[in-house]
């Protein structure tokens, strides 16, 4: 890190995330609406392609560290999670910029980076535990069997840990806030629950134009292309509405490991050009894309971690007002009842198809029913509300010594 930036002001707010940014929409927003606080922010991110090692974004100092995000087994996860950890904490331990650092955000996975906080813990800073995940049903689910038996008790130890280390421990919603109270950390543990809703910044406040269903439905589903989210049963149960005399056309619209099985699945089982896969696309663009489409899918697989999951990519649909067709887990169901999306059974495409062809049927006004009540159940949600507790935690913080 050049001395130049440690001759500016002290840093005094300090986020840590094992993730890139800005492209991190949770941790650009959360850093984002913290710039009203008037203190000096910086973030410590992955490096990656041609991204510049220190650099400044929006008067927000980012420090980007050698690393990579692979999906291997458990020896590359524990080494490259370490080599950041390990870096981060050298940074935060001897660099002149951060001695006078008052909070640092550590957020989530891996738990066990809170340690790398611990240096300016003990100069009298305040630690935020940000859990995008819980650790320990994401090892199970990850490493099924002896392993991931063993992986998961490891990690509800180091959760327990980094919730003790932490003043404040942050949650992405509601399911993984009762799971966290069923298993107390310590009595003095404060729990702030921010939902991973749209940002308006890059989704706007309205909602969208969806297009009439009279004839074509184009449906997409935009994200990461894993077996855990499920894309190849929303493939499946494609081609199945299809085989039914549906017209539909797919859009997935990301990248990821599972992409060539899926491009060689949808030319055996769908229609020639009903199905198609485009590259991922700048935040910002993504309300206009949504925009032009009749339904968002979301096939996520249910398992142990999946069942405490709250998917980005549904409420940012809801937030557009675009009618969604979700696999029907345990948490979507705790936030919209089945007069809100169109459920069909996870992990069974001739279910979705079935959801397809209701979808196909309904009027639309019945469609347009649904996604406005599933807007309004979203509304108390939102992240201009839920900011001001975030807003309100760190005020509390920054008052204490």
């Amino acid at each position: 890190m050049p001395e130049a930036s440690s001759r500016r002001s002290p840093i005094q707010i300090l986020h840590v995330a094992y993730t890139r940014f800005p492209a991190d929409t949770r941790v650009k927003r959360e850093l984002t609406a913290l710039q009203s606080l008037g203190a000096r922010l910086a973030v410590i991110a992955l490096r990656g392609p041609g991204e510049r090692a220190v650099e400044r974004w929006r008067n927000i100092t980012i420090i980007r560290v050698e690393g990579r995000k692979t999906r291997g087994g458990v020896a590359s996860y524990l080494r490259e999670y370490g080599h950041f950890v390990l870096t981060c904490r050298r940074l935060i331990a001897n660099h002149r910029a951060f001695q006078s650092v008052r909070v640092v955000h550590v957020h989530t996975l891996p738990d066990f980076l809170v340690w790398s906080a611990l240096p300016a813990k003990r100069r009298g800073a305040h630690i935020v535990f940000d859990m995008h995940e819980i650790f320990p049903e994401f090892a199970a689910a990850k490493f099924p069997g002896f392993l991931g038996s063993l992986a998961s008790s490891g990690a509800r130890l180091v959760e327990a840990r980094a919730r003790r280390s932490a003043e404040l421990t942050i949650t992405v919603n509601r399911p993984i806030e009762s799971l966290l109270r069923a298993r107390p950390a310590g009595s003095k543990e404060k729990l702030l629950v921010l939902h991973n809703t749209a940002d308006p910044g890059d989704f706007g406040t309205e909602p969208v134009s969806v297009p009439d269903v009279s004839g074509r439905i184009d449906a997409i589903y935009h994200g990461t292309l894993t077996k855990l989210y499920g894309l190849d049963v929303a493939v499946a149960g494609v081609a199945e509405a299809q085989r039914r005399g549906v017209d539909i056309r797919f859009t997935m619209l990301g990248e990821g490991p599972e992409a060539n099985d899926l491009r060689h699945m949808s030319r055996q089982l769908c229609k020639p050009g009903t199905v198609t896969l485009e590259a991922p696309i700048a935040q910002g663009a993504l309300r206009a894309r949504l925009g032009q489409c009749a339904v968002g899918i979301v096939p996520t697989r249910l398992d142990g971690m999946t069942r405490y999951s709250l998917s980005t990519k549904l409420l940012e649909y809801v937030h557009l007002g675009l009618p969604v067709l979700a696999a029907r887990l345990p948490s979507y169901q705790a936030y919209f009842t089945e007069d809100m999306l169109w459920y069909w059974n996870q992990g069974d495409p001739a279910d979705l198809a079935r959801a397809i062809a209701d979808f196909s049927s309904a009027g639309q006004r019945e469609r347009s029913l649904r996604a406005e009540r599933a807007r309004q159940a979203l509304e108390p949600l939102s992240w201009v509300r839920e900011r001001t507790g975030l807003l309100t935690a760190y005020a509390r913080l920054l008052s204490s010594r």
